[in-house]
């Protein structure tokens, strides 16, 4: 394990940190200390507890107080576009803001989640978005965020698969003028259709994109089981809450390579820090620091459910 390095806090110090509610399991502040640690910049990151009332005050206090930026979580996301003075034109597209950077006064919304998770597929598994077919379980924020980058990267086809046909159609309706040239469908997500087991036959990339398979659920059987799944098939989760979802235990089962949400967690950090600060921020380390504190809180889980549960 690497020593956290301590950072001194003088007047030089700039202050960035994140706004949710709640906030208290936040990973993010061991991962950005420890990164600007190793930059060998005065910078601290600190979480806010922010209620949805106490938004606006919040936001106006980045400029008052001169903070260099916050990430925005759960569940201001969306609220904050309309408390900035400029969101990018993916921000835009997307519907929500996680990053906000205080441009001398002028605070500027981004969204590093969906290129977060675009530099994670390319990185970690060398799978870029051209040409390929994907099929996406969800239809809502995180699949919206991923969808529009994967179709502004070039993505062959793209199809939805929701619990909920209406809101994945709705989604769909949405996405289906952006690259006119991509066909863009909705399905519903029930692996027993014959509907969704041929989208899952012609996909080359199968992504996760709800909370299926998060803790406390973690426990509960996968969307998709090993027995519908080819080896061909690349399986993402975002999910990070285990590291090794059921999802990706059933991929790796099936031979599958499979890619984790812990790099798309660890890259959406970094682009926020290059955002504040310009500089490349160690997206290794910050990975590391992530598999550390997710081991420490998986043998957590374990010890409340009993201790002593071997792992596979």
């Amino acid at each position: 394990m690497l020593p956290m390095t301590t950072m001194a806090i003088h007047g030089k110090t700039r202050v960035v940190g994140v706004f949710g509610d709640p906030v208290e399991h936040t990973l993010s502040p061991p991962m950005q200390n420890r990164a600007f640690a190793a930059m060998g910049l005065p910078y601290v990151y600190v979480p806010w507890h922010v209620s949805a009332e106490y938004l606006a005050d919040a936001v106006a206090a980045i400029r008052a107080l001169r903070l260099k930026g916050v990430n925005v979580t759960i569940p201001h996301k969306v609220a904050v576009l309309d408390l900035l003075d400029e969101v990018t034109p993916q921000a835009r597209l997307i519907g929500a803001v996680n990053t906000i950077e205080n441009r001398n006064g002028r605070l500027i919304g981004h969204n590093t989640d969906a290129p977060g998770f675009l530099r994670s597929l390319v990185e970690e598994t060398g799978v870029t978005p051209e040409g390929q077919r994907f099929l996406l379980l969800g239809a809502g924020g995180a699949a919206r965020a991923i969808a529009v980058q994967l179709l502004l990267s070039g993505a062959r086809s793209l199809v939805l698969a929701n619990r909920s046909l209406a809101r994945a159609q709705q989604l769909c309706q949405f996405l289906d003028g952006l690259v006119p040239q991509t066909h863009v469908e909705a399905i519903a997500l029930n692996t027993q259709s014959e509907e969704f087991l041929q989208a899952l036959v012609h996909a080359d990339v199968l992504v996760n994109t709800t909370s299926a398979g998060m803790y406390p659920h973690h426990k509960e059987p996968p969307l998709v089981s090993a027995d519908l799944l080819r080896r061909e098939l690349l399986v993402c989760d975002i999910v990070y809450t285990p590291r090794r979802t059921a999802l990706l235990k059933e991929a790796e089962r099936a031979g599958c390579r499979v890619l984790s949400g812990l790099g798309m967690l660890a890259h959406q950090g970094a682009l926020a820090i290059e955002i504040w600060t310009g500089r490349q921020a160690p997206v290794e380390l910050m990975k590391q620091t992530l598999d550390e504190e997710l081991a420490k809180r998986e043998k957590e889980i374990d010890v409340s459910e009993g201790g002593c549960n071997v792992r596979d």
